[in-house]
């Protein structure tokens, strides 16, 4: 019995050191991780024009990351020229939209492509009258290609990226900083405690207190933080910067802090929505909000128009 509760404690007291290390390597990781990102801040530069080389779609990606917040600009936009309107609610096809009037001369590729879709003409072809917002179209290519210059111009990083200069290969403070000093004492440890049960001739009990000892050494000595990834912001300090930038800018067009009585232009719509969310649409048109996710009953039941 005594055996046994030997190499019972000589596992707590392995486990116990992994853990601290383990906890050690973590802290670790979070100082390297704060150290970048406070460098990154400290070298960023922005160029002056860099809010109006970018624009909305860009701008939206770095808050928002997606083609969301550049269709909810959009259709903001629309809504607000006049060119997007909802059908009466005792018509025919609730909760539908469609395009009215004629397109903004300075209309975009998507801001065309969802008008066109929306138009009476497209709508009268499917059988229907008007088009549910959720079912106009999505700009993911012009997310995509938004999101490809944010990395290649180093306003974003590809996602998942992970903190540069860990201790896998072994190379410079890496390795170092991660050894891991209580696993390798409770390693030691090992020594005396296979000595005293193979003199006891605890045999089993003796191999299995090596094999401990091997495992809290093996775990001592890898270097490897493949169990510990720290990721970096998918923005970096210069994408932040230019965001603070904008928002500084375009800070009138802040709902929490416009006037109720002000309504917005239609021009400075998308950009509004970009930098300060889907809260702009509310004060544009309630509707839009309300009519945006797409139920999970389907409305388009027997009967419908």
């Amino acid at each position: 019995m005594t055996d046994w509760l030997i190499l019972a404690g000589y596992l707590v007291i392995a486990v116990t050191a992994m853990s601290i290390d383990g906890i050690g390597r973590a802290h670790a990781e979070d100082a390297r991780l704060e150290a970048f990102v406070a460098e990154d801040r400290r070298s960023a530069v922005v160029e002056p024009d860099a809010v109006e080389r970018l624009g909305p779609v860009e701008l939206g990606c770095l808050i928002s990351s997606g083609p969301s917040s550049a269709k909810q600009g959009v259709v903001g936009r629309l809504v607000a020229d006049g060119a997007l309107r909802r059908l009466p609610p005792d018509g025919p096809g609730p909760q539908r939209w469609v395009a009215r009037g004629r397109l903004p001369e300075d209309a975009d590729d998507f801001e065309r492509e969802l008008w066109t879709a929306a138009a009476q003409s497209r709508a009268h072809s499917v059988g229907r009258r008007g088009h549910y917002l959720w079912d106009l179209p999505d700009p993911v290519g012009l997310a995509r290609a938004a999101e490809a210059r944010l990395i290649s111009e180093d306003y974003a990083r590809q996602p998942g990226e992970l903190l540069p200069g860990g201790g896998g290969d072994g190379d410079g403070d890496g390795g170092q900083r991660h050894r891991g000093r209580w696993s390798t004492a409770a390693a030691a440890v090992a020594v005396p405690v296979v000595t005293l049960l193979l003199l006891d001739h605890a045999w089993v009990r003796a191999v299995l207190a090596l094999l401990i000892g091997a495992f809290t050494l093996d775990a001592a000595s890898n270097p490897s933080d493949s169990i510990l990834p720290r990721r970096l912001p998918a923005r970096t300090a210069k994408g932040e910067l230019v965001l603070h930038m904008a928002r500084e800018r375009f800070a009138d067009l802040n709902p929490a802090t416009r006037p109720a009585s002000e309504a917005y232009d239609a021009r400075t719509v998308r950009m509004a929505v970009a930098l300060f969310g889907s809260a702009v649409l509310e004060r544009i048109d309630d509707r839009i909000l309300a009519d945006w996710d797409q139920p999970t009953v389907h409305l388009d039941g027997p009967g419908a128009d």
